[in-house]
């Protein structure tokens, strides 16, 4: 299903922001004519007319969701999975892209994965506040480091105070400790950490960026992995066992 009415919202609020009303008009305009392609089947003119929208420098997750969803209505699992997941970082609380990128990843063939305690931990943590993005988290992280400066120098001004409510304060200290660890853990997995996905249906992964080299392991269209370094046409990667390799620059995009 596309999404409508928050794009359009998102591009009404864009017309007053720093962007260029003539650079909106032609974005609300491709806009309703991706929407037109996609009602009349015709995803492929719908993907090129969404992805003109971002040409324009107005970005929205729901511009990616829709993207996502003409490329896997055109059976383009690794495009689609990718623009779903580029969505998800924009508004990671929305049920229906959590559903479709799901449903997308359950139709891909997946390397069995056993994780490590030390992985499903730091995931834990880093999904604590999995309905903020990045933004907003960091405005929220920021009030609550305010909120406890303040606490403490009250505390440390007052010292009755603090001794009377010492239990309340080492708990609110506590919860603000995990939310600044979990924020940290949000912005290095998002903006330190460069993670991309397959979009070929089988990609041999090699032991050197050579194209005589010999194939290390195989991903297939879908797979997210960890991009370390990009080179002379080459990326090298990391699946989620840690095991590293090459493949062309093509086969794998960055989120």
């Amino acid at each position: 299903m596309i999404r409508r009415y928050a794009a359009v919202a998102f591009l009404t609020v864009a017309m007053w922001s720093s962007c260029a009303a003539a650079q909106v008009t032609e974005a609300q305009k491709l806009f309703y004519e991706a929407n037109s392609y996609y009602a009349k089947g015709d995803y492929a003119k719908a993907a090129e007319a969404y992805l003109k929208i971002l040409e324009t420098k107005l970005e929205s997750g729901n511009i990616y969701y829709n993207i996502g969803n003409s490329f896997f209505k055109l059976h383009k699992l690794g495009y689609a999975i990718l623009c779903y997941e580029k969505a998800r970082r924009l508004m990671p609380g929305d049920s229906d892209l959590k559903s479709n990128l799901e449903y997308a990843r359950s139709l891909v063939e997946r390397m069995p994965y056993e994780p490590r305690l030390r992985d499903i931990a730091l995931r834990a943590v880093g999904r604590s506040f999995a309905w903020l993005n990045l933004n907003d988290f960091a405005v929220f992280t920021a009030v609550f480091y305010l909120f406890a400066a303040a606490l403490t120098a009250l505390f440390v001004w007052n010292r009755l105070l603090a001794r009377k409510f010492l239990v309340l304060y080492i708990a609110f200290m506590a919860v603000f400790l995990f939310t600044l660890a979990s924020f940290t853990l949000r912005y290095i997995y998002e903006r330190v950490v460069k993670h991309g996905v397959v979009l070929q249906k089988e990609v041999a992964c090699a032991y050197e960026p050579i194209d005589k080299s010999a194939t290390h392991y195989t991903l297939r269209e879908g797979d997210k992995v960890v991009i370390m370094k990009t080179r002379e046409g080459w990326r090298q990667i990391k699946r989620r066992d840690g095991k590293a390799g090459w493949v062309k620059k093509e086969a794998v995009e960055a989120i």
